[in-house]
């Protein structure tokens, strides 16, 4: 086998009871392609079931690790000039921090993570915000939450290690004809950085990005990759 000049952080976002039939399919293509571990960006507040939390565990046991994403993916409402360029620009209404202060960011948070524990599935370590904005939330403030790592669209904070490391990041998500030559160029600059720097780039797949315009270009991604990482391996 070739080896890997570049380590992938493979994630499926965006996991809830309406997309865990997308989920279940990406996780086999991945799995197919020798793609493990990937890791799941899990929506606490979205009707789970005792039905859909095996199938949750079930893809556990199958090499998925386990990440919280928000609590129900949805923005109350659009609070801010920035909140509103971002909900324009890249998130739509999906970017719940940015709609609260940090009070009610920071107990967000805690509640996604008590969520795992309650219904009895292995507690995550990486928390990633709905389309990585943290909002108000303070690095300090990161330090008094149950999470250790935190993931934003420029990288990764790791709390015990106190860094943060930037990290390049190839996305799929495109439903548009403007937003597919925008992210072309995103990719492949993103590609660049990783081979010629960082040697890590982050794969972030939604659920319905196969039926999307850049689905071609995610498959041959796919197949272009020869093993992945988990977050927990990444370099000091």
């Amino acid at each position: 086998m070739k080896p890997a000049s570049v380590g992938y952080l493979v994630s499926i976002h965006d996991v809830m009871p309406a997309t865990l039939g997308q989920t279940c399919a990406i996780f086999e293509r991945l799995n197919s392609a020798g793609l493990k571990p990937v890791t799941l960006l899990v929506v606490p507040d979205t009707g789970w079931d005792r039905r859909s939390l095996d199938t949750l565990l079930e893809l556990v046991d199958a090499g998925a690790e386990l990440a919280g994403h928000g609590w129900s993916h949805r923005a109350m409402h659009i609070r801010g000039i920035r909140h509103r360029l971002h909900s324009a620009l890249i998130s739509r209404d999906v970017a719940e921090h940015l709609a609260l202060d940090a009070t009610q960011a920071i107990e967000l948070v805690q509640r996604c993570h008590a969520w795992f524990e309650q219904h009895e599935l292995p507690r995550p370590s990486l928390y990633v915000p709905p389309a990585w904005a943290m909002g108000p939330v303070s690095r300090q403030q990161l330090h008094q939450l149950p999470f250790q790592q935190f993931e934003t669209l420029a990288g990764v904070y790791d709390c015990n290690r106190r860094r943060f490391l930037y990290l390049p990041m190839l996305g799929y998500e495109v439903d548009t004809r403007l937003r597919a030559v925008m992210v072309k160029a995103w990719n492949a600059s993103n590609k660049i950085w990783a081979r010629q720097f960082v040697k890590t780039i982050r794969l972030g797949i939604h659920p319905y990005d196969f039926d999307l315009r850049l689905a071609e270009d995610l498959q041959r991604q796919i197949e272009s990759m020869y093993c992945s990482i988990g977050y927990s391996e990444l370099p000091v």
